[in-house]
């Protein structure tokens, strides 16, 4: 078996979800206009609470990994992730939400799960089952904040969308060198790492659909 076969054979199993992830309520409000500032400072405030911890997770990703591609692969993560918490909290200042102690953070259950799975699969899980859920899940990611990036620039209700421009496209070495990574584990943990891809993105769906709970 083959990392970039398997990973292409899971990702189509997970295109119903990633339709249903794109035409969610929040995202085709945002696109016929309709997205309310109170709306995208429940985005942006679930993520001032999400981006962090996830780059935390790569960090504990890379801090356990016993190869050095891997543990280099894990980092350079968490310094994308860390580089777009910078963007993220820009977004935040001009919707005047500033970081707040976590007690008076908006936070949604069913948003955030996300995070916590993350944290779960870097805290037991190896780096195979790891880098495979996120190569699963990194387009449908980008492509919902491609598509609210879009939304958004022809709104009025926010200029700085920088956070959202990051992630509308994925850098190439991405895939590349996780499937360069995948490759050691895909015969021997090939079930897992499906199973991992197929609840991530699960977790990814109940990020888009709980938006509209706050």
């Amino acid at each position: 078996m083959k990392a970039r076969q398997y990973l292409e054979d899971v990702r189509k199993e997970v295109e119903p979800l990633k339709v249903e992830i794109l035409r969610c309520p929040f995202l085709t409000k945002a696109e016929r206009g309709e997205m309310t500032v109170n709306q995208l400072c429940t985005f942006v405030e679930n993520l001032l609470y999400m981006v962090p911890h996830d780059a935390r997770s790569y960090i504990l990703m890379a801090s356990r990994a016993n190869d050095p591609e891997e543990a280099k692969y894990f980092a350079e993560l968490a310094l994308g992730e860390l580089e777009a918490f910078e963007a993220l909290k820009e977004m935040a200042d001009e919707l005047d939400i500033g970081l707040r102690p976590l007690h008076e953070m908006r936070i949604i259950p069913h948003v955030i799960d996300y995070t916590h799975f993350l944290a779960f699969l870097a805290t037991h899980r190896n780096p195979g089952e790891q880098v495979f859920a996120l190569l699963v899940d990194f387009p449908v990611w980008s492509a919902a904040c491609s598509k609210l990036f879009s939304a958004l620039k022809n709104m009025n209700v926010i200029r700085n969308v920088k956070f959202l421009e990051l992630f509308s496209d994925i850098p190439g070495w991405i895939e590349e060198r996780g499937l360069h990574i995948c490759e050691r584990y895909v015969e021997r943990y090939g079930d897992n790492m499906r199973l991992f891809a197929l609840l991530m993105e699960k977790y990814e769906l109940g990020f888009w659909k709980g938006l509209l709970e706050g």
